[in-house]
């Protein structure tokens, strides 16, 4: 049998994706016009095109062309409970039909319940400065670590991603400079001098550059769950170094939950680690599906934030004119409110429904001839974990830990995770993202089940065809 090419595999796929999504394409030819790629965030804008959703509820999404999906993007992995939530919406209708919920430019009543309910999460964070996204968040948190430290020097992992803000953007999916490299113009050309790269779970790499940069280093920012480089758990004894090594080179340590905060439990992941951050950046799910971001930390390092902060030391984290929106707080303090009321019910099911998906799509994918491994589980902590990464490997191994082997193209196949796989799994209703995707409350075991099914018969197809996952 003759075998089939990533590239042929993939001009079938897209051929029948234009076939079936007339409207979506035409929609997307025609913003073209307007819009740069037809849309405003490249992560929506999937090849060859996307489609557009019409209506989302729950666990499922529909298109103008009519299709209902399985969604596993879940908006950008914030959804713990589906898509709009009536418990949600119908708090917003309310707000709305007494003439409230628009920008006012005054404080909102409610960012002091939404920032209480944080807080009673965080134990070691005492204030909270709220803003509008996870790149405005982490940006802020670095300027004040910076500014506490008076240093320059921030470490950050390669693979790591904080948002597209200067201090982030070195180091995140350029596999050719070891995920060393400035991956953005219009940048100072310092820089590259500020912004360190360090390897993800490899001690040795993190306390060699400590070695020689601690005395410069202003802090070390880090996801404990890498999101974007793998959906890869901190391993313990990297995340204790990495605090350890923080505090005897007088450095703060920065944990980016913008993804995990709120998935594992009702609280953040680095309280299941017993490791406390100096800074904790969250978005996401804290906003109720609206657009909240926040800071959350040690007061003697928040109060730089003050406008009666030492004028050489003061950080302008203003936030922005949307910051703390008072629809969003109530959203954000209503969603955080019912997780937590909620904890025993959500997360241990969800939890549980990602550990048999990663199991099973590894099983089917073996039994049909395929190197796969699924990341988003822990196991030394116990953690029952709803995301669910699918990597497509070109060589066995014991365990995919790191950033620099998911983005190393002799080791995973990224795009057949993040293109093929994709187009395959939406001609079977199911929408994916990093190979699965995060899994909600609104997902029932039918839907896993579905999915499950549209896995096996695109693997079994995949076997078929004679399609390998090779360089061509």
């Amino acid at each position: 049998m003759a075998l089939v090419t990533r590239e042929e595999l993939l001009n079938r796929l897209q051929q029948r994706y234009w076939e079936t999504h007339p409207k979506s394409a035409d929609y997307f030819t025609k913003s073209l016009r307007y819009l740069i790629q037809g849309g405003s965030h490249n992560l929506r804008l999937f090849s060859p095109f996307p489609f557009y959703d019409v209506r989302a509820k729950g666990a499922r999404v529909v298109d103008v062309d009519g299709y209902s999906y399985l969604d596993f993007w879940q908006g950008h992995f914030s959804n713990i409970l589906g898509h709009n939530p009536d418990f949600v919406i119908d708090i917003l209708k309310e707000f709305f039909d007494q003439g409230q919920g628009l920008i006012t430019g005054f404080p909102s009543l409610y960012q002091r319940k939404l920032a209480e309910r944080i807080l009673s999460r965080i134990p070691q964070a005492e204030v909270v400065r709220f803003t509008t996204s996870g790149t405005l968040a982490s940006m802020y948190a670095i300027m004040l670590a910076r500014a506490f430290t008076r240093r320059q020097i921030v470490f950050k992992v390669g693979g790591g991603w904080h948002g597209a803000h200067p201090y982030g953007l070195k180091g995140i999916t350029r596999f050719e400079a070891g995920l060393r490299s400035i991956e953005s113009a219009g940048l100072p050309a310092s820089i590259d001098q500020e912004i360190i790269t360090v390897d993800f779970n490899n001690l040795e790499d993190l306390e060699e550059k400590f070695a020689r940069y601690g005395e410069r280093v202003a802090c070390l920012i880090m996801e404990p769950f890498i999101g974007a480089g793998g959906f890869i758990f901190a391993h313990p004894s990297y995340l204790h170094r990495a605090r350890e090594l923080t505090r005897h080179y007088g450095a703060l340590l920065i944990l980016d939950e913008v993804v995990s905060g709120f998935r594992f439990h009702a609280g953040v992941l680095q309280t299941l680690y017993g490791v406390e951050a100096d800074l904790t950046v969250l978005g996401k799910a804290i906003g109720g599906g609206m657009p909240v971001s926040a800071v959350a930390g040690k007061r003697e390092i928040m109060e730089l934030c003050s406008p009666q902060a030492p004028p050489e030391l003061r950080v302008k984290f203003e936030g922005g004119t949307f910051s703390a929106h008072p629809a969003c707080m109530l959203a954000g303090a209503s969603y955080i409110q019912y997780l937590i009321e909620h904890e025993g019910e959500i997360y241990p099911r969800i939890g549980q429904l990602g550990r048999l998906v990663r199991q099973k799509i590894e099983e089917i994918f073996r039994e049909n001839g395929f190197l796969v491994c699924c990341t988003g589980g822990e196991e030394q902590l116990g953690i029952e974990s709803s995301l669910v990464g699918v990597h497509f490997l070109r060589q066995e191994l014991t365990e995919l830990s790191s950033p620099t082997q998911v983005f190393n193209p002799a080791v995973s196949d990224y795009l057949a995770r993040e293109v093929i796989f994709k187009l395959a799994l939406l001609e079977e209703g199911v929408n994916t993202f990093h190979g699965f995707g995060a899994i909600s409350a609104a997902h029932s075991q039918e839907d896993i089940d579905q999915a499950l099914e549209a896995v096996e018969k695109t693997a079994r197809y995949w076997r078929k065809i004679g399609f390998q996952l090779k360089e061509n």
